[in-house]
This record gives C-alpha cells, structure tokens and sequence, in this order.
C-alpha cells in the first residue's frame, strides 16, 4: 500500500464487499478495522471478517453506547490485535448506554488488548476529548479524515499533550468519488461550519470539474500527510470506493 518510511500502520476500514475484492486482488495492510454497526453488518459478516483476517490483523471496533453494563461489553470482545472504543450514537448514551472513557477504564480492567479510540482534528476542541482519553488508558488514535484548515495543527497539538509521549496517531483517509460523498463526511464529521472553511472549498472545487480524479485527490491527502506531519500511518476509509483503493495498492507494488 502507499507508505513512507517511519509510518508503522497501514490500516483500511474492512467491510463484506472489499472482503470479496481481496479474495482476487492483492491488498497489503498493517490491519483491517471491524466497524461496530449492526445495522449494516450481519452476524455472518462480523463471522466473515473474525474467520479472513488474521488475529494480528484485527482491529475491532466497541461502539460504547451499545453495551450498559462491564459484562455486556467485555462479552462483545473478540480476539483482536487492538480494541478501537467510539462513542457511538449520542441518543444510544442517553439511553443508559456506556460512554468512551466509561468503557475504556472497564476494558482496561479486563484485558490486556491495546485500547485505541477516534479523534476529530477538525476540531480543535477535541484535545481535550483526546486528553481525557489518554489519561483514561487510550494508547492509539485513529482520526477523521483532515478535510480542513485547521486540520494538520490540531492533529500536531495532540502529539505535544502531557502523557502523548508513545501514543500512536494514525491519520485517516477519506476517499471521496464526488462532491456527494463530501457532502456524507460533512454530515458524519457534524460540522456544517465546514463548508466555510478554505481547504473544505478548495476540496469542493476540486470535485466541480468534471474531468476531476478522485486518485489523484487522496494521493494529494497523503502527500499532503507526508510532508506535513509526524503520523505512525494512514488509514483508509473507502466506503464504497474500492477502484481507487486497488489501484493505490497496485501502484505502490509497482514502485
């Protein structure tokens, strides 16, 4: 995959449908992350994933909102290289759901799997979340896609936290096909404010013409990634864009 030297992770965010494009196509990753969402993935996909990938490969994700007790969510714990804990659906904790930093500690009583959790570094208000769950026992990030200007600085302020020092930061990589699918991280990320900002823009700009390629807008991301930033690796988030996944595989094989 596309990685430069000194970036241990090269993860991708797994799903049935890339799980049948590996079966035929070579795809290199450090590891493969589970998303927690039972709404979208089955018994038998979760199976899938736990019966394809390699212990050492897995990363499975703890949606905490879903689980209400220490047994419930020590019990949705499968063997995994590392645990990526999330907040989940708000409504979900104001149900009686877990919330991160409860789950971490809980997890961090019950297992020795290393304990990772997510960051948004479009907003800069997120070091102190980031703060709370390092302190809490997180030894990992995996992060939002950097779709703003702020981005690259925020995501510097976390590598210099009291306690950072040994945290992995893995940046994430939106795969965008159009402007319809910045449109969907907008809404993800919750931040409308962000089509005020001027990278957010330029990145519309940049899907308007219709003679745009989509790879050469994420190899741009990660270039932008390796010359700006002290990352330990990327991770990718295709949804539904597999071709351009491939073809940065295919391309790095070649090189």
């Amino acid at each position: 995959m596309y990685q430069k030297s000194g970036w241990i992770y090269n993860t991708v965010e797994w799903s049935p449908k890339l799980a049948k494009r590996i079966k035929t196509e070579k795809l290199s990753a450090t590891h493969f992350v589970l998303p927690d969402l039972p709404a979208v993935f089955s018994g038998q996909d979760k199976r899938e994933f736990f019966v394809s990938t390699s212990p050492t490969k897995r990363i499975q994700t703890i949606a905490a909102c879903r689980y209400e007790s220490a047994r419930s969510l020590c019990n949705a714990v499968d063997l995994a290289d590392k645990i990526l804990v999330v907040g989940g659906n708000q409504k979900q904790n104001e149900a009686g759901g877990l919330s991160t930093i409860e789950a971490v500690k809980i997890l961090r009583g019950e297992t020795d799997t290393e304990l990772w959790g997510v960051a948004n570094p479009n907003d800069k208000g997120s070091l102190a979340a980031v703060n709370e769950k390092i302190e809490a026992g997180i030894s990992g990030f995996i992060t939002q896609p950097l779709l703003s200007s702020l981005a690259l600085d925020t995501l510097g302020n976390y590598q210099n936290l009291n306690g950072s020092s040994g945290t992995s930061y893995v940046a994430g990589i939106a795969m965008p096909k159009s402007n319809y699918d910045l449109q969907f991280w907008l809404k993800l990320l919750e931040q409308p404010e962000l089509e005020m900002d001027e990278i957010f823009k330029n990145h519309v700009a940049f899907f308007q013409d219709p003679n745009c390629s989509s790879l050469l807008w994420i190899q741009g991301e990660i270039q932008n990634l390796r010359d700006h930033s002290s990352i330990d690796g990327i991770h990718f988030m295709p949804i539904r864009n597999f071709n351009d996944l491939f073809e940065l595989a295919h391309d790095s094989i070649d090189k």
